[in-house]
């Protein structure tokens, strides 16, 4: 893949990560004007806020920070009022919502993610009843998807109801399964639940994996390269001809968007793959165990082969038509990582000269430029906290050094003296925050940030 020019993005992007001034050790104090974070104030160009102005607020939760300053004592409550304003109760169960945009609808990725960065450890009971919805929910629907979802491609039952996927959504309160198919996340996010839990139960999370990937997941499997389709880790695909998102070329038609291979969603299910490894070895099931390694090993193998280029870096997605998009995406190199597809030297490799600036992590090496939908900023111009976090995660473990005093500067940004939550996107050419406030993985990140930099846990209970 060509190496990025700086020219490319107008001078926004910063050629390698930024590094805090502040010494090693101290993993909470971050300085690179215009982005300071203090012990009791965060300036950014969205001003300075600082302790003093965020007010009281009440949690269910009352776990507290070891050794936290003032300014990141008051996000972490901030961060846990967020989460729990996501709490939603339906005649489908109780369950975290995405934001405070979205309401009462379901969504695998976001729960699981949020999950995995911290909500396993301190809600660990409304995680399990979060998972068990989505697993009823999909499992219910299954094919089931509005007018032009169908995927001939993809041999699978479909049902296609003769309604729009805004409809679809509004009277389902999820996406159509084409929205939707990085759902294998949830495995990773069950298994670390699992993991933190009493007494867990292992057979649960077995035949519910053996459920998803026998109904929803073997489809997508494409013997031919190894690989399986599905859309990029939680960026949206186009939803009709006459409504596309920016995450895809917009000459794109929706069926190509779940037709391409990405690296992060391929990761995901590597990760779910070895979690059905784990899973059935702990219940004693040692022929299935050895078949899902196997089949883990050769996907691990099909990823290398497929999706990385000769740099060591990998791409975001192989197209339909077997080209690799010469394009990076931040989840998906910080997947790479975090899922063990590469380790040690390739790690670095992986996740080396990707940007930063002080308004994140840019989610594509390069945007998209030339397309109709240039303009707007959702996935493509923007960071997203969550994925910011995920990629200096894997950046720690790929170089052996701390990122998470950038991580909570970052974090603490999208907090405002008029809006204090966690937003959802940041639009990496001005810095404005944009999309859904209260957003569930933009706080939890912040609680993934904390426990990085040594501040969580303490010795008390989360509560369940």
């Amino acid at each position: 893949m060509p190496k990025l020019k700086q020219h490319l993005l107008n001078g926004l992007l910063f050629v390698s990560c930024l590094c805090p001034l502040q010494a090693q050790a101290d993993r909470v104090l971050f300085s690179r004007d215009p982005l300071v974070l203090t012990e009791d104030s965060i300036t950014s160009n969205q001003g300075t806020l600082k302790a003093s102005d965020i007010g009281p607020v009440s949690n269910r939760n009352k776990t507290q920070l070891a050794n936290a300053n003032p300014i990141i004592d008051k996000l972490w409550q901030v961060a846990l009022h967020d989460i729990e304003s996501n709490i939603v109760t339906t005649n489908e169960g109780t369950y975290f919502g995405a934001g405070a945009s979205f309401g009462a609808k379901v969504y695998t990725r976001d729960i699981s993610f949020a999950g995995i960065l911290g909500l396993n450890e301190l809600y660990p009971q409304i995680m399990l009843d979060s998972l068990k919805v989505t697993r009823a929910v999909h499992f219910r629907l299954k094919f089931t998807v509005s007018k032009d979802h169908g995927i001939p491609e993809i041999n699978a039952p479909w049902e296609i109801l003769p309604i729009t996927e805004k409809e679809f959504f509004q009277t389902k309160h999820t996406n159509s399964y084409t929205r939707r198919t990085d759902d294998v996340i949830w495995l990773w996010a069950a298994e670390d639940l699992l993991n933190k839990m009493d007494k867990p139960d292992w057979a649960w999370l077995y035949e519910n994996g053996l459920t998803s990937f026998k109904l929803l997941y073997d489809p997508f499997y494409d013997p031919s390269d190894g690989l399986y389709r599905g859309q990029a880790a939680f960026v949206d695909v186009h939803y009709e001809e006459s409504r596309k998102t920016t995450g895809y070329p917009d000459s794109w038609t929706m069926q190509q968007c779940v037709l391409s291979k990405a690296t992060s969603t391929n990761c995901l299910y590597y990760i779910g793959l070895n979690v059905m490894a784990r899973t059935a070895m702990k219940l004693g099931r040692t022929a299935e165990q050895e078949q899902w390694q196997q089949r883990a090993d050769n996907l691990k193998a099909a990823i290398i082969k497929e999706l990385c280029v000769g740099d060591g870096t990998f791409v975001y997605l192989k197209e339909p038509t077997g080209r690799l998009m010469e394009r990076r995406e931040a989840l998906g190199s910080a997947l790479a990582v975090l899922s063990g597809v590469v380790q040690g030297e390739d790690a670095r490799k992986a996740v080396a000269g990707y940007p930063a600036s002080e308004n994140g992590v840019p989610l594509f090496v390069p945007f998209y430029f030339n397309q109709k939908i240039n303009k707007s900023a959702y996935h493509n111009w923007t960071s997203w906290p969550f994925v910011d976090t995920f990629f200096l995660w894997a950046k720690e473990i790929a170089e052996n050094k701390s990122y998470s005093g950038q991580n909570l500067a970052l974090l603490a940004r999208t907090v405002t003296k008029n809006n204090q939550n966690f937003r959802e996107v940041v639009d990496y050419r001005t810095g404005e925050l944009t999309g859904s406030h209260s957003q569930l993985w933009s706080a939890a990140a912040f609680i993934n940030s904390c426990k990085r930099a040594g501040l969580f846990p303490v010795d008390n209970k989360p509560t369940p």
